[in-house]
Formats: C-alpha cells, sequence, structure tokens
C-alpha cells in the first residue's frame, strides 16, 4: 500500500512539481522554469533499452521464471517418421523441465550450438533454484551509477589540483585516491546487499575443444547439487576459440559458500591449484560494467582460486 503521507507530500500545494498558479492562474506549469526544464530533460533522454537489451537477459531472476513457467505453446511441425508422439517441447537455452542430463547436453552443445538459435547464453539450474527474485538491478544499476559518477567527479577534483600544485611526484595524489576507491568499493558492496543484488560467479574459459567436457562435467555436478543455484556457457557467436563458463553462487558476500564451490570445482578436476586460477566477479560489477583496468582502479574480480585456496581469503 502506497505510503500516504508521502503521496500527501508530492501532491500537496506546495509541490515544486505543480508550481505556483499565482503567478501564472491561466495556465500553471509543474515547477519553477528551471525544475520544469529538469523535468522535461530528464522524460527527453530517457533510454529504458540498455536495461532491457544489456541487463534484463542476464538475471537470474528471469531464467528461473522461465523455468517455472509452463512452456509456450506453439503450432505442431508435420512428425516426421522418426519423430515419437510423445515428443515435448524443449526450451531452446536451458535444459527442460524433464529433460535428461545426456539429452540436453547433446540436444545443445556448446562448441557447436550457435547463438542465432539458442542466444548467448546455454543455461543449467541447481536442484534447488534460488526462492528469491534475484534483488532490485534497476534500482541498484541507477543507484551504482551515482556512486561512480560521485566518484569521478571527486577524483578528477583531485587530480586537477594535483597538477595545480606542481607536485613531481603522484605519491601525495595516490594517498588522497587510494581510500578515495576504498570507499566506493565499501559503498557498491553495500548497495548490492540492500538491494538484494549478490550474487556471483566462478568464471571459466576453456577452449572450444574442451568447452563441451567441461560444461558437462559443470552440469553434472550441479544437477548433483554439489555446486551453486545456476550455471550457464557461451554459444558459438563465431568469435573466438575460447569459451566463458559461468558457475554461480547466490552471495558473493558468504564466502564459505564461494569456498565450497571452488572446492567442488579443484575436486572435478576444472581447477588445478598449481595452473592458472580462476577468478570470482560478483554480479554487481558485472551490472555496472565494471571490467579490467577500469577508471575507477577497482579490481574487477573479488578472489582468485590461488588466493581463496591458499588461504587468503
Amino acid at each position: 500500500m502506497p505510503n500516504v503521507t508521502g503521496l500527501d507530500e508530492i501532491f500537496s500545494d506546495e509541490s515544486s512539481f505543480y508550481g505556483n498558479p499565482a503567478t501564472s492562474p491561466a495556465n500553471p506549469v509543474p515547477g519553477d522554469d528551471d525544475e520544469q526544464a529538469r523535468l522535461l530533460n530528464l522524460a527527453a533522454t530517457y533510454d529504458p533499452e540498455p536495461f532491457w537489451s544489456e541487463i534484463h537477459p542476464r538475471l537470474l531472476s528471469k531464467r528461473q521464471h522461465e523455468l517455472q513457467a509452463p512452456p509456450t505453446q506453439t503450432e505442431p511441425e508435420p512428425m516426421s517418421q522418426d519423430d515419437s508422439p510423445t515428443t515435448t517441447f524443449q526450451p531452446k537455452d536451458r535444459r527442460g523441465p524433464k529433460e535428461s542430463i545426456t539429452s540436453f547436453l547433446s540436444r545443445l552443445p556448446p562448441s557447436t550450438t550457435p547463438v542465432s538459435e539458442a542466444g548467448p547464453w546455454i543455461w543449467m539450474w541447481g536442484p534447488k533454484p534460488h526462492a528469491t527474485e534475484g534483488g532490485d538491478v534497476p534500482a541498484f544499476t541507477r543507484k551504482g551509477t551515482e556512486l561512480l559518477e560521485a566518484y569521478e567527479e571527486e577524483s578528477s577534483r583531485l587530480r586537477a589540483a594535483h597538477e595545480k600544485s606542481g607536485a613531481k611526484t603522484t605519491a601525495s595524489l595516490t594517498r588522497k585516491l587510494n581510500p578515495l576507491r576504498r570507499t566506493l568499493e565499501q559503498n557498491i558492496f553495500e548497495l548490492a546487499k540492500e538491494t538484494g543484488v549478490t550474487s556471483g560467479k566462478w568464471m571459466l574459459f576453456p577452449s572450444v575443444n574442451n568447452v563441451d567436457s567441461i560444461w558437462k562435467t559443470v552440469v553434472t555436478a550441479l544437477d548433483e547439487g554439489k555446486l551453486g543455484d545456476a550455471a550457464k556457457v557461451a554459444t558459438d557467436d563465431g568469435s573466438g576459440d575460447v569459451r566463458l563458463i559461468c558457475v554461480y553462487t547466490r552471495d558473493f558476500s558468504d564466502k564459505e559458500d564461494v569456498k565450497r564451490v571452488l572446492k567442488t570445482l579443484v575436486e572435478t578436476g576444472l581447477v588445478d591449484k598449481e595452473s592458472r586460477p580462476i577468478y570470482y566477479k560478483c554480479d554487481a560489477y558485472t551490472y555496472l560494467d565494471i571490467k579490467s583496468k577500469n577508471e575507477y582502479g577497482l579490481k574487477a574480480s573479488l578472489f582468485s582460486s590461488r588466493d581463496v585456496l591458499s588461504g587468503k581469503v
């Protein structure tokens, strides 16, 4: 139920949205000139496309909803002699409700499944998908972007002041930027918790030649309840020889669970303690498009397998 007090304040005579009819009784405007210009600019520049095209398809809650929803009815195609009357509809980008692991892997092998047919990802859910809605991603993205913009403004001010001072080294600037960067990181994590955007993933990068076998190992362990909530693998977009596999956990701050999933990846032979490490990234950073070598100086990944297995995390 809406907050009555809040609504009364918004629609009161003193609200800046309505302005002051006394100043223009024939044609009252929504607020003063500056407020009206601000609102008109927001309306004119708002673009919902980035959320629906980039963020919405990646939401774990969207995939979970699709998994639990009844399959879309489509017009049946004429059966060939090889078709069985009991053949059921199977989703194009994930395992079907009663589909066997063998059938799923055979139907959607990531090495050869084109992005044009299945979309960018093939999904697999664990036996007990996460019960929550995956958090308020739009609110997190909006407020998180504001945090990044505030950091950029302050860091630009500090850099300009440093350059104006004529200092010969950057040591003093670094001493000022480091705590600013740590505060930014902490604020993003706190916002992620507040909005429920807490999922994260271990990332594997197998070659095309190995992706099918590695995906099979991930899918099998996930189906047995040994990993987290979900996993996905990139389909064939023709861009290269390496594919991304993401193995999800529900909360990046739950380090014991993050460690548990990693140990399963080690036990199944997907991660070698002595070889090149893999990395864990929170979805909060993905939604804010924070990648390696970003302008904020943030580490794109939270943990490496080497640090976790050696006890540093």
